[in-house]
């Protein structure tokens, strides 16, 4: 039986081996999950300085919101007017664009979702009229972003998103009305083109090019 012990040394250098591989491959296997996950939170870190950053720009440029038309603006101030708030939206939309990539570095996905404060910015022109209606646009604003901002802190602080606060919940809801209205007119504009099309139809007369 003297084949015996090589054969066991051979089995025991082979157990060997493949534990010592199986236990180098788990150190790897960790290693790199540790390094992703190191990557994934100077990422995310990056991303939090980013919003606080943006949003502190935020804040400042929307105290510099322009005015609005007045009845019976002559020409002159009229399109001084129209430039002022072109400006002033294309310097936000610009302050805007790293705030969107920065959240969708973050891997919670309610704080995400919250980029709706991105989204109400975006449209601050025209789908935030009723929440300005008696109000002072830059104090809406102000109160959009704040809002932002306790998310992001409580979302460091790992605690509960805050419920939107007034003046999101005013936003939300106009621009939600807007929607509604915008869906509406676009709904009669097609039944008005349907209904003239069909007139055509029963007298008789071509429909004029680009009409259906």
């Amino acid at each position: 039986m003297d084949w015996i012990s090589p054969v066991s040394g051979l089995v025991g250098a082979l157990v060997g081996a493949g534990l010592s591989y199986l236990g180098t491959h788990r150190a790897q296997a960790k290693a790199l999950a540790d390094a992703r996950s190191a990557r994934l939170q100077a990422k995310q870190d990056q991303a939090v300085a980013t919003l606080a950053e943006t949003f502190g720009v935020l804040q400042r440029h929307v105290r510099e919101i322009p005015g609005e038309w007045e009845p019976g603006m002559e020409a002159g101030a009229t399109a001084a007017v129209a430039a002022a708030r072109q400006a002033w939206d294309e310097k936000l939309q610009d302050f805007i664009a790293p705030a969107r990539l920065a959240i969708g570095v973050i891997r919670d996905k309610k704080l995400r979702h919250r980029k709706e404060t991105m989204n109400l910015l975006e449209e601050w022109d025209s789908g935030l009229v009723y929440a300005f209606h008696g109000r002072s646009r830059a104090g809406v604003l102000r109160g959009m972003i704040a809002h932002a901002v306790e998310c992001v802190g409580a979302w460091q602080r790992e605690e509960a998103l805050p419920e939107p606060n007034h003046a999101f919940r005013e936003a939300r809801e106009s621009m939600q009305a807007k929607r509604d209205e915008w869906e509406a007119i676009a709904e009669a504009q097609e039944e008005d083109r349907l209904r003239r099309r069909a007139e055509r139809n029963s007298a008789g007369t071509p429909s004029p090019p680009g009409l259906g």
